[in-house]
């Protein structure tokens, strides 16, 4: 039976990737400095800072996949210093800690994010071009995971999410924030693109995560990856921002675009499909008109 440790596991990527790695018969372990609230045959739970992990606490284990990381974009705008050292430091102790415990291969998601105003769809060898503290935070952590595999020798993976979505989406997504509005009356709030762009709202490549979790185990089970490669997880279809809002329902209002936001997400993603054999399914427009109608009987947050 494989065992896997998963970091960042009360998450909303996590807990849906806990569901897929019990699907496949193995041992999980999930870290988080957050409750968890899972009891299920094969899981076990840390409460506490990846920075504290003990060797003991990594015996055994074969794979981890490092999802804990201090998320959201304006936040590290404004705190870019503790945000970067908050970041880097926990990836770079736990990557010594995998080393040193012998683990198998360890896998990071990145974000799309980091492209930036590169023409799409964005595909993997393109340069890099961070616009924000988070996305640089990330494109850092790509390297030193590329490094450590060449100096150190523990297998590495990378996989560059675009828009995840899916049932309890995290709390400071924008998907969350029109769920919030829909339950409790209010508009959803949409920020406009520039006048020169053709498209009025953002658009964006939607991923279902319960296919990014599926991506993370093939990743972790392929003999085709371990060399710190870097892959996108998207869909390579593009939706626009206000098709989901118009999708949950209800008054729609535009607010002028951030700086940090770029207007359209595409993925390449013949890397993946070659790889790993992965192709997603589920289309973000279908998925919305299934589950909205569950929030109506919702009590407001």
């Amino acid at each position: 039976m494989a065992k896997a440790l998963i970091t960042g596991v009360s998450g909303f990527i996590g807990l849906n990737l806990v569901e897929a790695c019990l699907q496949k018969g193995w041992q999980v372990v999930g870290v988080d400095i957050q409750p968890c609230g899972l009891n299920q045959q094969n899981f076990s739970f840390l409460q506490k800072d990846v920075r504290n992990l003990s060797l003991d606490e990594l015996s055994g284990v074969d794979y981890i996949v490092h999802l804990a990381f201090v998320t959201n974009i304006p936040n590290s705008v404004q705190r870019p210093i503790e945000t970067t050292r908050d970041n880097i430091e926990m990836t770079v102790r736990l990557l010594d800690l995998a080393t040193r415990a012998g683990v198998k291969k360890l896998a990071f998601p990145s974000t799309a994010s980091l492209y930036g105003n590169n023409p799409t769809p964005w595909k993997e060898d393109m340069p890099s071009d961070p616009i924000e503290p988070y996305s640089w935070q990330k494109l850092s952590c790509e390297h030193l995971l590329k490094m450590w595999n060449k100096r150190y020798g523990l297998p590495t993976i990378i996989l560059r999410l675009f828009q995840v979505f899916g049932e309890e989406p995290r709390p400071d997504s924008a998907m969350a924030a029109f769920f919030r509005s829909k339950k409790e009356g209010r508009p959803i709030t949409l920020t406009e693109t520039t006048a020169q762009s053709s498209f009025r709202t953002g658009q964006r490549d939607f991923v279902y995560v319960k296919e990014v979790a599926e991506a993370f185990v093939r990743a972790l089970e392929s003999d085709k990856t371990g060399n710190g490669e870097i892959i996108n997880v998207g869909t390579g279809k593009v939706t626009a921002m206000e098709e989901v809002a118009r999708a949950i329902g209800g008054e729609v209002i535009f607010i002028p675009k951030r700086g940090y936001e770029v207007e359209r997400h595409e993925a390449d993603t013949s890397k993946i499909k070659e790889l790993l054999g992965w192709c997603p399914k589920v289309d973000v427009i279908e998925w919305l008109n299934q589950f909205v109608p569950t929030l109506k009987n919702e009590k407001a947050d």
